[in-house]
């Protein structure tokens, strides 16, 4: 059963060249205790995607579509009925964690902040925190430091613990490595897999490192120029990915193993202020044919547990 549901999520904004429309009928489920990862290049509506499940895109931006959790539309009522859930529900773990933490207060008082704006005491604030802090593996001395004060793996187990702070559901996790060293990254992982085992989170990591992907996820949806093209398990995206974009995104990846060659991905993504024809990475794909360049693919299902959007691609249901 699902625990909180994406149907056809569409963001656009108004730019002076027209519309960009940055997320195009994005769907996906996920499950109490499943990780999930959003993968694809820079640009290609993983951010925006997290941002409008929170409902905390700019007031110039155009939503339409439905998350739904526990079979409600979150985001029906606007932001009066989105602030019931924030935090308290979805939580999410922001780029970049110098920029998320308040530089001129301790850490400690905005998790203690977080837990009285939703409700709860100063006291039970500072024991929150105290919490919290053993729970991601800090001192809780630490609370009590400013974020400079910290290093980049402990402000970036600060953010998680703030985002943690009313206890909610989903935790949405926003490229939660970058700018940290390789031993940290993998700190961090572990951590957010060791989170949600013990606390049943449902965990979306969005990140354009598909080599950490297996390491904490269950399944993984690519993206491309707004759109979800693969959705499959981290093994079948890993070992044999369906879509050709799936397929360069493996392949951009260093193989420490040596069983593969390194190579990069040519071209650009589309600009997305502009009409998309066809399937928008045909521009960029080896593989495409006329039918490519004037009609746009579906995401079908291949079999129960992956979807594909490429007319290269058998269906077999």
């Amino acid at each position: 059963m699902s625990l909180i549901s994406v149907r056809d999520l569409v963001v656009g904004f108004d730019a002076p060249a027209g519309e960009v429309r940055a997320v195009r009928s994005v769907s996906f489920d996920l499950a109490p205790g499943e990780r999930m990862a959003l993968v694809g290049e820079s640009g290609c509506g993983k951010t925006t995607t997290m941002l409008a499940m929170m409902g905390l895109l700019p007031a110039g931006a155009h939503v339409s579509g439905q998350v739904l959790l526990d079979g409600v539309d979150i985001l029906a009522g606007g932001e009066a009925s989105m602030r019931r859930h924030r935090w308290t529900d979805v939580a999410m773990v922001f780029q970049g964690a110098m920029n998320a933490l308040n530089p001129v207060r301790r850490v400690g008082s905005q998790i203690v902040e977080a837990v009285r704006i939703h409700g709860g005491s100063r006291r039970a604030g500072r024991d929150r925190t105290r919490e919290l802090f053993e729970l991601v593996g800090l001192a809780p001395e630490l609370a009590q430091r400013f974020p400079h004060e910290l290093s980049g793996g402990q402000r970036q187990r600060a953010v998680i613990a703030l985002a943690l702070a009313c206890e909610p559901r989903v935790l949405l996790a926003d490229e939660p490595t970058t700018a940290l060293d390789v031993i940290v990254q993998h700190q961090i992982v572990q951590l957010l897999r060791n989170l949600s085992e013990s606390l049943g989170l449902a965990v979306v990591l969005v990140t354009h490192d598909l080599a950490l992907v297996p390491q904490l996820c269950d399944r993984a949806a690519v993206m491309y120029a707004g759109s979800i093209v693969e959705n499959a398990s981290c093994r079948d995206l890993v070992g044999s990915p369906a879509h050709p974009y799936a397929r360069r995104l493996v392949e951009a990846t260093p193989d420490l193993a040596g069983r593969r060659r390194l190579a990069s991905i040519p071209g650009v993504p589309p600009r997305l202020d502009q009409p998309l024809f066809g399937c928008p990475f045909q521009p960029r794909c080896a593989e495409a044919v006329d039918r490519c360049a004037t009609e746009a693919p579906s995401l079908l299902d291949l079999d129960p547990d992956r979807s594909c959007a490429c007319h290269l691609v058998g269906v077999v249901v």
